[in-house]
C-alpha cells in the first residue's frame, strides 16, 4: 500500500505548488447524480473526481462504470482528463462485476489494491461507492491525502477517509497514518 500511496503523491506533485491549510479551505465539487467521490490533496486545490457512467436508461455502463478526471480549480475549474501515468499508477480504477449481481462492481484504486470499495447501483441514475470507514460500512464521500514534499520523493503522511454510515446516515471518518 505504501508503494501505491507514494505513486499517487509523486505523480500528483510533479510541477505543482504546495498550499498551506486543510481540505476545508478547498473548493468542494458540486453534488451531481453521477458524483461518487473525490480526492483532494495538500499540494493544491485541483481535485480528482470519480463519477458513475450511466447508459441512456440510467444503468451503470458495464464496460466502464466509473469516469475519473481532474477538476482544475487552480485554473478555471475546468475538467481535464487524467494523464496516462496518473491513470496507470495513481488515480485510475479497475472495476469488475460482482459474481451473480448485475448492479454491483468491485472497485480497486490502482494505487491501493488492498482496500475494498464496492460500486452499487441504487436505482436508475443513482449509485454509490461503499467501503469500511472506521469499521463502519459507509458511503464514501471523499479522501484527503496529506504528504510531506520537502524531499525529492514526496512521502504520504496520512489519508483521511470521509463518508456516511450506510445504516444511520451519520458522518464517518478515519485517518490512515503512513509511518
Amino acid at each position: 500500500m505504501v508503494k501505491g500511496i507514494l505513486s499517487i503523491v509523486f505523480v500528483a506533485s510533479c510541477g505543482l505548488l504546495a498550499l498551506s491549510g486543510t481540505d476545508s479551505a478547498y473548493p468542494v465539487p458540486d453534488k451531481t447524480t453521477e458524483r461518487l467521490f473525490y480526492i483532494q490533496r495538500n499540494h493544491n486545490a485541483n481535485t480528482i473526481v470519480y463519477d458513475a457512467n450511466f447508459d441512456a436508461q440510467g444503468i451503470l455502463a458495464a464496460n466502464s462504470p466509473v469516469d475519473v478526471y481532474w477538476l482544475r480549480y487552480q485554473e478555471q475549474g475546468q475538467r481535464m482528463e487524467l494523464r496516462k501515468i496518473e491513470e496507470l499508477f495513481a488515480y485510475g480504477v479497475d472495476c469488475s462485476p460482482v459474481n451473480g449481481k448485475t448492479d454491483e462492481y468491485i472497485v480497486k484504486l490502482v494505487a491501493d489494491r488492498e482496500r475494498d470499495f464496492r460500486l452499487v447501483q441504487k436505482g436508475p441514475f443513482s449509485a454509490e461507492v461503499v467501503t469500511s470507514i472506521n469499521k463502519q460500512e459507509s458511503r464514501l464521500d471523499h479522501l484527503y491525502i496529506h504528504a510531506d514534499n520537502t524531499s525529492f520523493w514526496p512521502k504520504v503522511k496520512y489519508i483521511d477517509f470521509f463518508g456516511h454510515d450506510i445504516k444511520t446516515g451519520k458522518p464517518t471518518y478515519e485517518r490512515l497514518w503512513n509511518e
